[in-house]
């Protein structure tokens, strides 16, 4: 980036305040009422912002004069970006949701974000059952072009992400920490390939280490740039079932891959299935909850070529229009007896439909 707005480098200023939460990010909005009024006028007013401890005043005050030119320096070493909440480029479907986060680091394009997207969670300690759901699920929602979010943790995640890439899907990390911090450091050549394919998020500022807190709020970032969250595998009490939670509480669409009941990796899947959330057996029973998602599915071609020359005269005259036994018979020459005998092997075949009227359509 060569330049930040008011917004942005406000925003990235108070955000690098380790003592700063998002919740008082937004007392100091309503305080100051424009991110452009709090760069204007901190100064003056810090001590009569009681919800910020003195630490934390100390240091904006502090970073304030080079903060822009530290922050484009960083950005551009690590090849990363920001986004506001006030920009255009801001994910849509996370600014709908409560608790959006203000500000945005991010590596690779957000392009693409706004296009159909499907979180793939589930447990770090996956089974072979649950990798296996995952690539199946991943692969074929990919191969319809919907990008797959998740956590970038091992496990499930890493398996979503991986399978995604392979078949040159589009795939989302959002991460719990800064987004110069490669955690797991096991998943770092997985994070580069992610910043080509699509993007790691964060809403932490740089070094910020992945304490289990961030993960907490980590995980409503990924349901709310989400159409629908699938979660493959989960225990009682897990991260998983947080972000599905999440999921609820802002409208999303929850499908749970149902397992062993003995599976000390399904009770989470299950409980949520219980409890609501869409039991997912294929593909096609995310397909009918997500809006528009119905028209991706490529119908291939009918496949002619094994018919005989009798069945083809038929096939091409209800084409024409032709689709009463009367009018076939006129149209085909075949008598209605022999006539009769081919349309219900056609019907038998798959490749038409008799509708009520005595008429044929093609399928």
């Amino acid at each position: 980036m060569e330049s930040l707005n008011t917004n942005q480098k406000t925003l990235a200023w108070l955000n690098s305040a380790r003592g700063i939460s998002h919740g008082k990010i937004s007392k100091l909005l309503e305080y100051f009422g424009s991110p452009k009024e709090i760069w204007d006028n901190f100064q003056d007013e810090k001590n009569n912002l009681p919800f910020l401890k003195a630490e934390t005043i100390s240091y904006l005050c502090k970073s304030k004069n080079h903060f822009e030119e530290i922050l484009l320096q960083r950005l551009h070493k690590e090849k990363a970006r920001i986004v506001t909440i006030y920009d255009k480029e801001y994910p849509i479907k996370l600014k709908q949701i409560n608790g959006s986060p203000y500000l945005l680091y991010y590596k690779g394009s957000l392009e693409n974000i706004n296009n159909i997207s499907i979180a793939v969670v589930g447990s770090r300690k996956a089974t072979a059952y649950g990798k296996w759901a995952a690539e199946k699920f991943t692969k074929e929602l990919t191969e319809m072009g919907v990008n797959i979010i998740s956590g970038l943790a091992v496990g499930i995640d890493t398996v979503a992400h991986k399978t995604a890439l392979k078949f040159s899907g589009r795939t989302y990390g959002i991460i719990g920490c800064g987004i110069n911090v490669v955690y797991p450091k096991k998943n770092e050549e997985l994070f580069k390939q992610i910043s080509i394919r699509g993007g790691i998020i964060t809403e932490y500022p740089f070094d910020m280490v992945p304490v289990a807190s961030n993960f907490h709020d980590r995980n409503r970032i990924i349901s709310g740039l989400s159409d629908g969250v699938l979660v493959i595998e989960a225990q009682e009490r897990s991260g998983t079932l947080i972000t599905a939670g999440h999921a609820a509480d802002q409208g999303r669409e929850i499908f749970a891959v149902p397992g062993n009941i003995d599976s000390l990796y399904s009770k989470g899947t299950n409980s949520l299935i219980r409890d609501g959330a869409k039991i997912t057996a294929s593909v096609t029973d995310i397909i009918e909850e997500i809006h528009g998602l119905k028209e991706k599915v490529k119908t291939p071609p009918i496949d002619y070529s094994k018919l005989s020359a009798t069945e083809l005269m038929i096939i091409n005259s209800i084409k024409e229009g032709r689709v009463t036994i009367d009018e076939l018979e006129q149209t085909t020459s075949i008598k209605a007896g022999q006539l009769l005998s081919h349309l219900t092997i056609l019907e038998m075949k798959g490749f038409i439909s008799q509708i009520p009227g005595n008429r044929f359509i093609l399928n």
